[in-house]
């Protein structure tokens, strides 16, 4: 009886559209970069968890007048005129903005974005932090790709951005055993370069 109404429920037209609504919100927040939607002149239609925890402190962006701009004023209208050449020109763009707050940059990326039934043209904007991984990466590589949990927490650590040496030193082990871990690790993936090795975490790194 439960299931009969729940498919009545997800058959009505208005329902389904709170249902994908709920279900599009719950993903946006599942991912680990920013998401903000914005027009031409840069207001903010729309932003997850994550790129308001940015905005809302002033971290590298901000909202001023509804507008979404940059802690540096010359960041600040670059990043206006690629939202408006996203959506009135449909070009592509991307940035670093510097934060005060940090040594690590944001990168933002711009993409033309438009609903075919309303013809409503928008910016889609990305944020992610220089670096930034989830916290869950080590558990993510280890189980999509069979990683002993050394080799997951090297790779893990690989993607974040720190050096080999680094590593070693904090895991208390030789250059020379992280060399073979990773090489390891790299034959589970079917790499041959550490930079491909880093390319595929990073990529399937999307999730919190």
């Amino acid at each position: 009886m439960g299931l009969i109404k729940m498919i009545e429920v997800v058959d009505s037209e208005v329902e389904r559209g709170v249902f994908e609504s709920h279900v599009a919100n719950a993903i946006l927040n599942l991912v680990n970069f920013g998401v903000i939607v914005a027009d031409s002149e840069g207001c903010v239609y729309a932003a997850n968890d994550l790129a308001w925890s940015y905005v809302a402190h002033g971290d590298g962006l901000s909202e001023k007048g509804g507008l979404l701009t940059a802690e540096n004023g010359f960041e600040s209208e670059a990043l206006h005129n690629r939202i408006a050449a996203a959506v009135r020109q449909g070009r592509s763009g991307a940035m670093l903005i510097h934060r005060s707050r940090s040594q690590k940059p944001l990168v933002v990326l711009i993409e033309p974005f438009s609903t075919d039934d309303s013809g409503f043209r928008c910016a889609l904007v990305t944020v992610r932090e220089v670096g930034r991984a989830s916290p869950h990466i080590a558990e993510r590589a280890r189980m999509m790709f069979n990683f002993s949990p050394a080799e997951a927490e090297i790779v893990a650590r690989v993607a974040q951005g720190r050096e080999p040496a680094e590593i070693a030193a904090e895991r208390k082990v030789s250059i020379n055993t992280l060399r073979v871990q990773m090489a390891s690790a790299m034959v589970k993936v079917g790499v041959h370069r550490q930079a491909e090795l880093v390319s595929v975490i990073s990529s399937a790194d999307i999730l919190e």
